[in-house]
């Protein structure tokens, strides 16, 4: 009984949640700068960056397919997809995202009969996913770029920023190594959970689509630059990794300020710094809040067909 209160309550929480944050974000939004932002970006720039958040979010889908295979559960892409979708625009508006994503995640698979332990080593590998394409090309971005060009934003030394890369992409190796050679189970002790290795090929497609995942999400921020900007999409990736990085160790939701930070010291005195934040909000709006919002319509229209809210509840079969 109190289960079923719980799963009844937490999409009503969810909402009311996702209702605070987006007023909270949109009053935080100066329209002097979105308009700024709006009049320095041609249309079809913003129009290619819809486009390349739209296939960011589908290959986000991707985690949630890996992790479900791998844990012998299947379920309809549609399914997997949409859950997916929303799960993830909840969790990077919101931040806490193995809390806000896993709450989303928790409501729509216990409907398809998976478990309270199944959604959390679900998110629990998507973070192993999450980790290994981040590591891998913030690595390569440190020794190839070597703290100059983009990374000079860190202010780090050649021989420092090489270090730092060749260590990051050591602890991949290391990542790489366990899943070929060991067959033990990776355990989480504050979340008493206990996820088993993938193989070594699961690994791979594991590198594949977090790589996927982390180029098509420079290309929003990189195709709403001005073409003056003289920055390569390689460049771009690299810089995106290593500004993610640093948001993602601030705590922050959307790594806001601290990504932002790192994004404008490197772009200016290049582009001039007004156009940098018209274009950093433009971003926001486009990777953060347009889908958020789309998820938040998704999630009530789901609910509301599921439970029909307005009247009677629909009858199973």
């Amino acid at each position: 009984m109190m289960k079923r209160a719980l799963l009844a309550l937490l999409p009503l929480g969810l909402l009311a949640l996702a209702f605070v944050v987006l007023r909270h974000e949109l009053r935080e939004l100066h329209g002097e700068d979105v308009a700024r932002g709006l009049a320095s970006i041609p249309r079809e720039r913003v129009a290619l960056a819809v486009v390349c958040a739209a296939c960011n979010y589908l290959a986000l889908t991707l985690y949630d397919v890996l992790s479900l295979r791998h844990l012998g559960k299947w379920l309809p892409y549609r399914q997997v997809g949409f859950t997916s979708f929303v799960g993830y625009a909840f969790g990077h508006n919101i931040g806490m995202s193995f809390l806000t994503g896993g709450g989303v995640r928790y409501r729509l698979y216990s409907a398809r009969g998976l478990t309270a332990l199944d959604v959390a080593q679900v998110g629990t590998f998507n973070a192993l996913t999450f980790w290994v394409g981040l590591l891998a090309v913030a690595g390569v971005a440190l020794v190839v770029d070597a703290g100059q060009g983009a990374m000079s934003a860190l202010s780090l030394s050649p021989w420092v920023a090489r270090g730092l890369g060749w260590g990051v992409l050591a602890v991949l190796g290391v990542y790489f190594a366990a899943c070929a050679w060991m067959r033990r189970v990776l355990r989480v002790p504050r979340l008493h959970l206990e996820v088993s290795l993938p193989t070594w090929r699961q690994a791979l497609e594991q590198l594949a689509v977090s790589c996927m995942d982390w180029t098509l999400g420079a290309m929003v921020l990189w195709v709403l630059l001005p073409s003056g900007a003289g920055i390569s999409p390689l460049t771009m990736v690299a810089l995106f990794a290593v500004a993610q990085l640093l948001g993602i160790a601030s705590q922050v939701p959307g790594g806001l300020g601290v990504f932002d930070s790192v994004i404008l010291a490197a772009l200016t005195p290049a582009v001039p710094t007004s156009v940098v934040i018209g274009t950093l909000v433009v971003y926001r709006i486009v990777y953060y809040l347009l889908p958020f919002a789309v998820a938040a319509l998704m999630l009530l229209g789901h609910e509301l067909v599921e439970h029909r809210w307005w009247g009677r509840r629909r009858q199973p079969g």
